[in-house]
């Protein structure tokens, strides 16, 4: 009898193991739910080895992928998979500007199976421009805290995930550097979160978006100085839609030209009567005074949000924080005064030309 109940004992025990184990997903059963890697903003410590010589050297229009090793500690165990890097961007791949340009990760599927990067493809990594430098450093930091305040705003938005990164130099001819970078989730993966599909079609003037959606967009890059977005190029925009003919949404990305994170390379365009990227200017169309009301009223709901995500921070300096707080009590003061909202939003605006 004793040994009866031992029996139903361990069954119970191994049902219970089981339903841990395996999850059920569109009717199959799958083998231990790996981490998501946008589900958490902990801080991940990785290590990156491969001939860094070659790869950072590697600008040119057709850049190739380069074979790394990425590794990370896992308890007591490491966690290594082979991947493959490549550099990417414009204008940051001039040498002249940045000493170490952005990349591009490419996950091997099979070896990253299971790890913090299962179901990864390829990622952008944002990246530290030049090394050993407290200034660069705070940049790439401000730029992730841009996307971590669109996210305020809307889930229509691009994920991030902060690394600390040891790159390791496979042909020992370059010191161990460590320096911080951001992982920006797959615009396919972000369409799908949001129940979407990408959409890739450029030409899409502003006013053929999802109203309220662009105007909020419009208003947040006026927030943090950001005048270096187009819809209708694509230029640091995505879109997104419920269907092939739904009217879209447009996603921002890429905020290295804003006041906020006060890039030394950063300049107006030629065509904006604006002589610094710190002076503000709204580059969303013209809208009623209360179109832009029911925009900044979300504005107002959030502002204590935005304000903490800066307050509680641990990655900006003491300076750099009260630079932010100053420049979004700024717009603060714009949007809660009628005159200066006529003169920056509605003079101010862009405006219609139809044919």
């Amino acid at each position: 009898m004793r040994s009866f109940f031992k029996i139903q004992v361990l069954f119970l025990i191994l049902i219970l193991i089981s339903s841990r184990l395996y999850s059920q997903e569109s009717g199959n059963e799958k083998l231990f739910e790996a981490p998501y890697l946008f589900g958490s903003d902990t801080l991940i410590e990785l290590s990156i080895t491969t001939n860094i010589k070659e790869l950072i050297k590697d600008t040119g229009e057709k850049s190739k992928y380069h074979q790394a090793r990425l590794s990370y500690q896992l308890g007591d165990s490491v966690v290594s998979m082979l991947v493959q890097l490549k550099t990417r961007g414009r204008f940051r791949k001039d040498r002249s500007i940045c000493k170490f340009p952005p990349l591009r990760i490419k996950f091997n599927q099979a070896s990253s199976s299971y790890t913090l990067f299962h179901g990864q493809d390829k990622l952008k990594m944002v990246g530290h421009c030049r090394n050993n430098s407290s200034r660069f450093q705070q940049m790439v930091f401000q730029e992730y805290l841009i996307y971590k305040a669109y996210q305020i705003l809307t889930p229509e938005s691009f994920n991030v995930r902060l690394a600390r990164v040891t790159y390791k130099d496979s042909a020992k001819d370059v010191k161990n550097l460590e320096e911080y970078v951001f992982f920006i989730e797959d615009f396919e993966k972000m369409a799908k979160r949001n129940g979407k599909i990408p959409i890739y079609k450029d030409r899409i003037h502003q006013d053929n978006t999802m109203i309220n959606k662009v105007t909020r967009l419009a208003v947040f890059q006026f927030m943090v100085g950001n005048t270096d977005w187009g819809v209708p190029t694509l230029h640091n925009i995505k879109i997104i839609a419920k269907t092939p003919t739904s009217r879209p949404v447009p996603v921002p990305y890429d905020f290295d030209w804003s006041s906020l994170v006060n890039a030394p390379y950063a300049v107006p365009n030629e065509i904006l009567d604006i002589e610094s990227i710190h002076e503000r200017l709204y580059r969303g169309y013209k809208r009623t005074p209360e179109e832009l009301e029911f925009v900044f009223k979300e504005f107002r709901m959030k502002k204590d949000a935005f304000y903490a995500l800066y307050q509680n921070t641990d990655l900006l300096t003491e300076k750099e924080i009260n630079r932010v707080i100053d420049y979004f009590d700024e717009f603060y003061e714009i949007i809660n005064d009628p005159k200066l909202v006529e003169v920056y939003f509605i003079d101010g605006a862009r405006q219609l030309k139809y044919k």
